[in-house]
């Protein structure tokens, strides 16, 4: 009977298996939380994971009904706290556990992922050829595999809870954004209505879509199969051990559960490895791409809706970010890491922080663009439609990143009553100059010297060198 019985699991975990497993949402129930009221007004829910004199490193929780559980770990400057309100030692001893039963072994994700809803769509011209997901902010099409679309809504979820935690909504009847994820060249082509544009994504800010195109359909299709081929084999051991159970007692039991373990963590680290190898490949073609415009989508939709100048006079608004802080916000959460279920948005990228340190020396004849002329930039110096134009695009955008991660994470003013009342007089006709030296509360040739000396101490962890 012990022979059958491994005969069978070998059959069993290279048989078809027609039917997958499927994993339900983690957690049902409310789970206890620290909360924090920041000074903006924010409220976060969440667990302090460490006090310091000057702030709170703080892993805030957002678990919105139907959807999967996201986290954000940052660093909250005392400055910015207004009141905070501790949980009891038990309660933090629960919501330890908790929040460790979402990705105990690299399996948080795929957990979050096979909790999301997918429903048939149409794509333009391909009437049911795409899947579609709805969230609060965005909705979700692509012409992609379940794999890659359930991926790509998980992640877009932990962004725009990233979002939201720098700038709160302020927008009561905001539209969710339409985010169009094309894997095949030529139906990007056609969403881009035949426009000549360089950049695999753009936000088209008069539909409020985000538009997506990366030949990730081979790649796609590959990881999905090894995901079925490890459902299975997960599926057939479950058959497996269920027998051994009724069989076998003490000892032999054990032993024999000790075999399915290893098996079973064998699968699970061949799936987890195709999810390393996936993320190295989509980390910049796909994610980066989908973050930056996301911003873009986010800000426009939800916070600082464009204005006209008479109606920002009137106190209707504030109006839109300008060009450069707008593009410098997208690439500070461009390249925010996705590790372990949790999103980390406050650690300088490497290669432009490098970049920026190498042109504050004028290595090569390179150079940041001077501060005066950044805060009059206008949108043109971003978009690069034609290959000539990508040098000047590359020196706007790495300025205006250096900038806004420096406005972000040293000065952290964005977001605040000052910030606000300096868009409000940038969108009213007043000089961007002379409102940006209101907001840091400096001149800009000192404040620029100060900026400079922040990117040279900088280190690739968020803290400054001595």
């Amino acid at each position: 009977m012990r022979y059958a019985l491994l005969v069978l699991l070998f059959a069993i975990l290279s048989a078809a298996v027609v039917a997958q497993p499927t994993t339900p949402p983690v957690g049902g129930a409310n789970w206890p939380f620290d909360e924090i009221t920041l000074t903006n007004g924010a409220k976060l829910q969440g667990l302090i994971l460490l006090e310091l004199p000057d702030g709170i490193e703080f892993r805030s929780v957002s678990r919105p009904a139907g959807r999967p559980t996201v986290t954000l770990t940052s660093f909250l400057g005392k400055a910015e706290i207004a009141s905070v309100k501790r949980l009891s030692d038990k309660d933090r001893g629960v919501l330890k556990e908790k929040l460790a039963e979402l990705d105990p072994n690299g399996e948080g994700e795929r957990k979050r992922m096979e909790s999301l809803e997918l429903v048939p769509g149409d794509w333009p011209g391909k009437p049911g050829a795409a899947k579609v997901y709805d969230s609060d902010y965005f909705i979700l099409v692509s012409t992609g595999t379940e794999e890659l679309t359930r991926r790509s809504g998980v992640r877009l979820e932990q962004i725009y809870t990233a979002f939201a935690r720098f700038l709160p909504p302020t927008a009561k009847h905001a539209r969710q954004t339409k985010i169009m994820l094309a894997t095949d060249p030529d139906e990007y082509a056609a969403l881009l209505g035949g426009a000549k544009v360089l950049n695999p994504a753009v936000y088209d800010a008069t539909n409020d879509r985000v538009l997506c195109g990366s030949d990730l359909k081979r790649l796609g299709t590959e990881l999905q199969s090894a995901r079925v081929h490890h459902a299975q084999q997960l599926a057939g051991m479950n058959r497996y051990e269920e027998g051994v159970r009724k069989l076998y007692k003490g000892e032999e039991l054990t032993r024999h559960l000790k075999t399915i373990a290893a098996e079973r963590k064998r699968v699970f680290d061949a799936d987890a490895n195709n999810g390393v190898k996936f993320d190295a490949a989509t980390g910049k073609l796909l994610f980066a791409l989908l973050y930056h415009e996301s911003f873009h989508a986010y800000v426009a939709t939800f916070v600082y809706p464009p204005l006209k100048p008479d109606d920002v006079k009137a106190g209707k608004g504030t109006g839109e970010l300008p060009r450069w802080l707008n593009e410098g916000l997208a690439q500070v959460f461009e390249t925010a890491v996705v590790e372990a279920g949790e999103l980390r948005a406050d650690h300088p990228d490497k290669d432009r922080l490098q970049r920026a340190k190498d042109w504050l020396k004028l290595k090569n004849g390179n150079s940041l663009v001077p501060l005066g002329d950044l805060l009059a930039t206008g949108r043109d110096a971003f978009l690069a439609s034609h290959a000539d134009q990508k040098a000047a695009s590359d020196r706007a955008y790495l300025t205006c990143w250096a900038l806004a991660h420096y406005l972000t994470f040293d000065r952290r003013l964005i977001g605040t009553k000052e910030f606000d009342k300096y868009l409000t007089a940038v969108n009213s006709g007043g000089d961007p100059k002379r409102a940006f030296a209101t907001l840091v509360g400096q001149e800009l040739p000192a404040f620029e010297k100060d900026w400079h000396t922040y990117l040279t101490r900088l280190q690739l962890n968020g803290t400054l060198s001595k």
